[in-house]
Formats: structure tokens, sequence, C-alpha cells
């Protein structure tokens, strides 16, 4: 079973045979993702050569795997965190330990993006201040229709006493 997912570094693309297994794992587990991405460029950390392939969910998580040069995983990250494994051997066990990390974590997760402030690029700018003016200039007529009306009111009443 541990090699049902190896992966073609060098050739490691969104067709590859291995990331359509990948998926397809994920989808049998019950969490099927909405994007694949495979990134083409070769980092390295602590020593070890790698290329990432991050699944993202419909619920904004992302999974990113990172493989090694001779075709296997090694750091799973959720969330960009990294996650330990017990079933390292056996991808659909692995995966299905992901699948059940997401599941249990997902409410704190959205209560963090829910917290999360997004800030507006400096170029946008929002209507509500001009929104404000118009509808102060809106309120300052209604406020003259107003005692117009009343002055009429009180030019008539004497009158009809």
């Amino acid at each position: 079973m541990a090699a049902d997912l190896l992966f073609s570094f060098d050739e490691l693309n969104r067709k590859d045979k291995a990331v359509k297994q990948l998926e397809k794992h994920f989808t049998r587990a019950g969490a099927a993702p909405v994007s694949v991405e495979v990134e083409p460029r070769i980092k390295r950390t602590s020593g070890v050569s790698y290329r990432e392939v991050s699944l993202t969910f419909a619920d904004s998580q992302v999974v990113k795997l990172r493989i090694k040069k001779p075709g296997d995983i090694f750091q799973v990250l959720l969330n960009k965190k990294v996650m330990p494994l017990r079933h390292q051997d056996d991808h659909p066990k692995a995966i299905g330990e992901i699948v059940k990390a997401m599941d249990s974590g997902r409410s704190a997760f959205q209560k963090r993006l829910a917290k999360a402030k997004v800030q507006l690029p400096k170029r946008m700018k929002t209507s509500a201040p001009r929104m404000e003016k118009r509808l102060e200039e809106k309120r300052d007529a209604l406020k003259e229709a107003v005692e117009d009306a009343r002055q009429q009111l009180a030019e008539l009443k004497p009158d009809a006493a």
C-alpha cells in the first residue's frame, strides 16, 4: 500500500496520476477538495528538498503535503501547522486521520477565520463617508420642508379661528 501514492518529483503537476489518486482518497474519506495546487518551485527546509501539493476544501481548510525527491510524503501541514501521523505507510488510513483532524478542528478554525480582520487595499475607498454626507443633506432638506409646512399651518390657523 506504501507504493500507492508515489509522486514523480521532477514531473509533479496537477495532472499527475498520484495527485489524482490523492484527490480520490480524500473524496472517499469524506472531504472532497475544492482545489488542488502543485507548487512548481523546489523548497528546502532542514536539509530536505521538497515540493508542496496544496489541497483546499470547501470550509477553507488547507492541507499541504511536502514531497521529497524520492517521491514520498515527508511532512503534512493542516492549516499551516505540522501534523504528526500514526499511519505513515498506509496512505488511506493517513488520509482518514487528516480528515478526522479537519473535522475535529473545524469549529476552532471557523472561529479563527471569523476573528481575522481583512484590511481594504489603500486605493479602495468605501462609500460610507459620501453616503453619510448625502443622508445628512437629505435630513436637513426634510427638516426645512417640515419647518416650512409648520409655518404655513401657523399662518392658516389664525384665519380659520
